[in-house]
């Protein structure tokens, strides 16, 4: 009796929503609501430094008048940061598509799918700091430290090492979010392309790859994005290495640095500073508004077919050498680079005693678990429900949406964190620095849940969907049982992509909070102190439990295995 009462109250309250999704004006007004606290929790905390810069422009203009260097310096910065931007983002997509199509379209074990999904994340734990000390100690020179073994240390120029930190930095996330979204284009559309006597390499270009362009876009932004909004991980890199040089996310960070609002001390550098945050904003638009555009619009697939070549691409002993060749990238240029700190471990044990407050690195461990955590349920209450109305919602309105969901990504952490912190300071409501921190984070990792829901439902056939919907099932048993497991991958990608972010971000937590210490803040402090060996074992610990999070989220979620042919 209990179990039918039970069930008939679960089936009222299934059948409650479902009428109301079929209500017009009652869904308008949910996207609605949904984009007015997008409004005013993500995005106008994100830019209020615009409005500022608006303001006090008048105090711009004077600065560089009585600083005309300072525009030397904003050119070399924006010149290293598109410059490697775009050079990582190519290169991302060049390795990071055959890896993907590895994953999804190779026939791997489910056993050797996890492992290798495994590896590929991990980069995802460790701070961008610890990243940018590690790429430093494997391919740069650092003074003044004992190298571990089988130290490279032949960069010494500023762009390689730049570009040799960022695969670290962005592989991963493109990969996952590549992946995801290959997940969802039905692979017998190629094997059909195959029974009519295509090869594998032709069926791929001219079927799967022009399904694939939002997946294309979706990474390109992403990579795009966190090359030049990185903060943290670029100013390491180049103190451990002692570089010499300018860039967005550094200049920034050293102006930033320079200014003490409490003690009144360089406050005339707080409108070159929003200018510098603003022209960076501006230049990734543009960037990730001309890759839609050249993706999207460019003529792919070539109708033509090279029979004898794709042929021969095709072979097993062309998709062999083309997976050693990505596995080898992944291996050489990510994973060994991201981890090589752990070497040093070996030489810190030999050294000075090890002095270090596990207490408050517990702690620590805490907070950060607990900003992603908050900050990421909080993306998905809000991220769904506007990658929904993006892609479902085809109007200049939501276009519109579209190029702003990307602007607190595309904003360098610090300079986003200030923002967050001014405008939330400013409200004179709030001054716990948890909240802060958490909507700096949120706001910081928005992106994520809403680009691979939207990369998700622009590669899904909407003849699923029409056919139930013809059927008569209302709009909420289609979302429930069609559309949401088949965009469940790209959901789960986002969510993971999301906390790590979180989890290991530096430059926004320093930025909102003065007290409120996270692992990677801790992390970044032993370094500061010259403690490699406790940061090298705090790092260890914080990816252990950063990967028992992400294990976690699978087997909740669950990833099953797709057959292939």
């Amino acid at each position: 009796m209990t179990k039918n009462i039970k069930n008939y109250r679960s089936i009222s309250i299934i059948d409650y929503l479902s009428a109301l999704s079929s209500n017009k004006k009652i869904i308008n007004a949910f996207y609605i609501l949904i984009l007015i606290f997008f409004l005013f929790l993500i995005l106008t905390p994100t830019i209020y430094v615009l409005f500022y810069l608006f303001e006090k422009f008048d105090l711009v203009i004077a600065y560089f008048q009585a600083e005309p260097e300072s525009f030397t310096m904003i050119a070399e910065a924006l010149y290293y940061s598109v410059s490697v931007a775009v050079i990582v983002s190519i290169t991302d997509l060049i390795f990071g598509i055959p890896l993907a199509w590895m994953l999804v379209r190779g026939k791997l074990s489910v056993r050797v799918q996890n492992i290798l999904n495994t590896f590929i994340e991990l980069p995802l734990a460790v701070p961008t700091a610890g990243l940018g000390l590690s790429v430093a100690l494997f391919w740069g020179k650092v003074p003044d430290v004992t190298a571990p073994p089988f130290s490279l240390g032949i960069i010494t120029s500023a762009l390689p090492i730049l570009i040799l930190f960022h695969f670290t930095t962005t592989f991963p996330y493109v990969v996952r979010s590549l992946a995801a979204i290959l997940e969802e284009i039905d692979v017998y559309l190629e094997i059909a392309g195959r029974t009519c006597g295509a090869s594998a390499f032709t069926a791929a270009r001219t079927i799967t790859m022009p399904l694939f362009r939002s997946g294309v876009v979706t990474a390109l932004i992403l990579s795009l994005a966190k090359s030049l909004s990185d903060t943290g991980g670029v100013m390491a890199v180049l103190s451990a290495t002692q570089i010499s040089v300018w860039t967005g996310t550094v200049l920034i960070g050293t102006w930033k640095h320079d200014i003490d609002i409490v003690k009144g001390i360089n406050l005339d550098l707080i409108p070159p500073l929003a200018f510098l945050c603003v022209t960076m904003i501006l230049m990734a638009l543009i960037l990730m508004t001309a890759s839609r555009l050249i993706v999207r619009k460019g003529k792919v697939p070539v109708k033509r077919v090279w029979t004898t070549t794709e042929k021969k691409l095709s072979s097993e002993f062309s998709v062999k050498s083309r997976n050693i060749i990505t596995l080898l990238f992944l291996t050489f240029f990510v994973i060994v680079p991201s981890f090589f700190l752990i070497l040093y471990i070996p030489i810190g044990i030999t050294g000075p005693p090890l002095i270090i407050d596990w207490g408050r690195f517990v702690q620590s461990i805490v907070n950060s678990l607990l900003v992603g955590g908050i900050a990421t349920c909080l993306n998905v209450i809000l991220g769904v429900p506007m990658g929904i109305f993006i892609s479902r919602r085809k109007s200049r309105f939501s276009k519109f949406f579209d190029i702003l969901v990307d602007v607190p990504y595309v904003v360098p952490s610090s300079a986003l964190g200030f923002s967050v912190g001014l405008f939330w300071g400013g409200q004179q409501l709030i001054v716990n620095e948890l909240f802060f921190v958490i909507m700096a984070h949120s706001a910081m990792t928005f992106p994520f849940i809403v680009r691979n829901v939207i990369g998700g439902l622009e590669d899904l056939d909407l003849s699923y969907e029409d056919t139930a919907r013809t059927l008569g099932a209302k709009s909420f048993h289609i979302f429930t049982l069609i559309t949401l497991p088949i965009i469940k991958f790209s959901i789960i990608a986002g969510i993971i992509m999301s906390f790590t972010r979180s989890v290991g971000e530096t430059g926004a937590t320093l930025a909102v909070a003065s007290n409120f210490e996270t692992a990677p803040i801790f992390i970044v402090r032993l370094i500061g102190e010259n403690q490699y060996f406790g940061a090298s074992l705090a790092i260890i610990v914080l990816i252990i439990i950063t990967s028992l999070v992400i294990f976690t989220l699978r087997a909740v979620f669950g990833q099953k295995k797709t057959k292939r042919e």
